[in-house]
């Protein structure tokens, strides 16, 4: 997970106003989109079902001298797909100052509007005293998501001792939490083997819930990981969140990446997190630009500069969100329901046989962990409320796929050139479009997916 603290250097800089109207715009765009799409941001969670992203308070959209109303636009994108709450990932309170400065706006913004949106805090690893002094900051906000009467805290890294230390603090000045932290197994790490698992739920009998963080895999393993762990938990009387992510590519010293076939390894998770009965989902990440986790819409899909360019160009994601959004209804709901016919694809800009740069402004070029099992194919998700034809052309290649009505993902080899698809049904045109971007042999996207979605024809 990108962190404040091991990349100071580079991200600490400012995007100018001119530039965060472009990216509020975007996202107003998409906000509108939802609410002609499935008008989740209004539907009944059964049983208190929620859904958050994790936010990384280092690396806001609008920039690190945003003011608080510059956060309202993310917010109400948020909202209109159908998440509750921010996770605020911080890396460091009092040594820190730019974490508590932006947090100030964040919570600004959300009070503003009313009871809509909720935040609340994800620490990784922080030290005793610095946790208490942040959660005693906002332990009465209103626009802190509680649950129980409690509010709700998060984590990423950790240990028994420091959650026993961490809660006998917060007990000795009044200040009891719903925590519900993400900790790795001593021995299996991110494999969270059966045996890792029940040493976890031994160790940690005080926890209230337990959280994924499966940001790192393929679709299957976490999804499996996933279920495993949720019943797991949920055996021992306790909550359980479960991840969803689009893609992981990292960079720097975690430069690796896991194929996840374009949205259908997300969608693998979504299921996962339903069949599991999980209370609560976590998307990971809202804006994790360094490690590609990220679902904001932050501009027009040929927009790829962010922050001046500090994690290299950057490409659209907003498919996996939009994409989500049947199935976040499901999980609110237990509605499997498609209101509309609606197409996405996901592919990458070059083949894997393409280096690319462990750091943006890094020589020389570079293949990350996991490259030769990427998959050079151009991938594709259709929500039908009919039998219905997809075409795929990749560089002038033509693919035809009949199907039935539901949720499909299918898959092409991918050629140099223009990537098109439609969708046809009983001879017309329904939906259209082509990628950003054409595939090519020069690898500047650096291993990244771009998404978009067909619009009317």
């Amino acid at each position: 997970m990108t962190d404040l603290r091991c990349t100071r250097r580079r991200i600490f800089g400012r995007i100018g106003r001119r530039q965060f109207g472009r990216y509020a715009l975007a996202a107003g765009a998409s906000l509108a989109a939802a609410r002609a799409g499935l008008g989740l941001a209004a539907a009944a969670a059964p049983g208190g079902r929620q859904v958050f992203a994790h936010y990384m308070v280092c690396c806001p959209m609008a920039g690190l001298d945003a003011e608080a109303a510059d956060y309202l636009p993310e917010m109400r994108q948020a909202q209109a797909m159908g998440i509750d709450a921010f996770a605020l990932n911080v890396g460091g309170w009092k040594q820190e100052p730019i974490y508590p400065a932006v947090t100030a706006r964040l919570f600004a913004a959300a009070r503003s509007l009313g009871n809509d949106f909720k935040l609340f805090f994800s620490i990784d690893g922080l030290e005793i005293d610095e946790a208490v002094a942040m959660l005693s900051a906002y332990y009465d906000h209103p626009a802190y998501f509680r649950h129980g009467g409690k509010p709700l805290l998060s984590c990423y890294s950790g240990d028994a001792d420091w959650a026993a230390a961490l809660l006998a603090a917060l007990a000795k000045v009044h200040r009891p939490v719903f925590f519900v932290p993400a900790f790795f197994p001593p021995r299996s790490g991110e494999r969270f083997s059966q045996a890792g698992v029940r040493q976890l739920i031994a160790q940690n009998p005080e926890l209230d819930g337990f959280f994924y963080f499966g940001g790192a895999g393929t679709g299957v393993e976490i999804a499996e990981r996933s279920r495993r762990i949720g019943d797991a938990w949920h055996s021992a009387g306790k909550l359980y969140m479960a991840p969803v992510t689009p893609y992981y590519r990292g960079m720097d010293g975690n430069y690796r990446l896991f194929e996840t076939r374009g949205f259908e390894g997300m969608a693998q998770q979504w299921q996962s997190a339903i069949e599991t009965d999980a209370q609560w989902v976590e998307i990971v990440t809202w804006n994790d630009w360094g490690e590609s986790t990220y679902v904001a819409s932050f501009g027009p899909p040929n927009a790829t500069e962010l922050w001046d360019g500090r994690w290299g160009p950057i490409l659209s994601h907003a498919g996996y969100l939009a994409a989500s959004q049947y199935y976040i209804r499901w999980f609110k709901t237990g509605a499997q329901q498609i209101d509309r016919d609606r197409l996405f694809w996901f592919y990458r800009l070059a083949p894997r046989s393409r280096p690319g740069r462990r750091i943006p402004e890094g020589k020389p070029q570079s293949f990350p962990k996991g490259a030769g099992l990427l998959e050079d194919r151009v991938f594709a998700s259709a929500f039908l409320t009919a039998p219905a034809v997809l075409h795929i052309e990749s560089g002038g290649r033509p693919y035809e796929f009949p199907l039935a009505a539901g949720v499909h993902h299918v898959a092409a080899d991918f050629a140099p050139g223009p990537q098109r698809f439609r969708l046809e049904r009983g001879g017309q045109r329904l939906l259209a479009g082509e990628g950003a971007f054409p595939i090519a042999e020069d690898n500047w996207s650096n291993f990244n997916y771009l998404s978009g979605e067909a619009r009317p024809a």
